[in-house]
């Protein structure tokens, strides 16, 4: 799928813009969604949400969601958040801004087993596989600095229903012989009690679409 141009004029911070990825995972899964025949019952997560462009893109595609979730740990996104939300969907109390760790969602109870989707654009790099920005607001965008790989399929893997999927954009990884399906596979089988369906979609400009289906 391609998009020459983003949906919204977004507000967002000036010292880090969302990429056009973000965009076209929203409109795969609203092609994955488009014929539930329930979407208004279903809860949703944007994980590392930023300023909640991947959750507000699919909101723009599938209208009848009622409930989703924007979880983002730096707080400087919530303001920008909240502007993003009043421009397109103002009328919808179940839109939340959590401000979280994934990490907790691993350990909390009170997350697990909650949502039916969960999309996901994080950060691409592991901390020795670039150099690292003078700005550590950049470098928590773009390195898994506040948690790690493992622990965002973790999350996902606790936080999601059983028949629940999970869509996550991961680089390829082949410059540091990483092999990232390879990874998440061993890290649900070895480290969860659940059973999952790993799976390769299109790449999206390049980067590898992940997807989970928690049997």
């Amino acid at each position: 799928m391609e998009n020459s141009k983003f949906t919204y004029d977004y507000h967002q911070p000036d010292e880090y813009h969302f990429s056009l990825d973000s965009v076209l995972l929203a409109k795969n899964v609203a092609h994955d969604l488009r014929h539930h025949d329930s979407l208004d019952q279903l809860k949703i997560m944007d994980l590392c949400a930023g300023t909640g462009i991947i959750g507000l893109e699919l909101f723009y595609h599938l209208k009848n969601i009622e409930h989703l979730h924007f979880l983002e740990i730096q707080n400087v996104y919530e303001e920008y958040f909240q502007k993003n939300l009043k421009m397109i969907a103002p009328h919808k109390n179940h839109f939340q801004f959590i401000l979280k760790n994934y990490d907790q969602l691993i350990h909390d109870e009170n997350y697990h087993g909650v949502y039916d989707v969960i999309l996901s654009n994080p950060p691409y790099f592991f901390k020795n596989e670039g150099l690292l920005s003078p700005s550590q607001f950049k470098n928590r965008c773009r390195f898994f600095l506040d948690s790690s790989f493992e622990n965002l399929f973790l999350a996902i893997a606790y936080a999601l229903k059983n028949k629940g999927q999970a869509y996550v954009l991961v680089r390829d990884g082949k410059e540091h012989k990483r092999n990232p399906v390879a990874e998440i596979t061993n890290i649900l089988n070895q480290k969860t009690p659940f059973n999952f369906n790993v799976s390769e979609r299109q790449p999206i400009r390049g980067v590898l679409l992940i997807h989970l289906e928690k049997l």
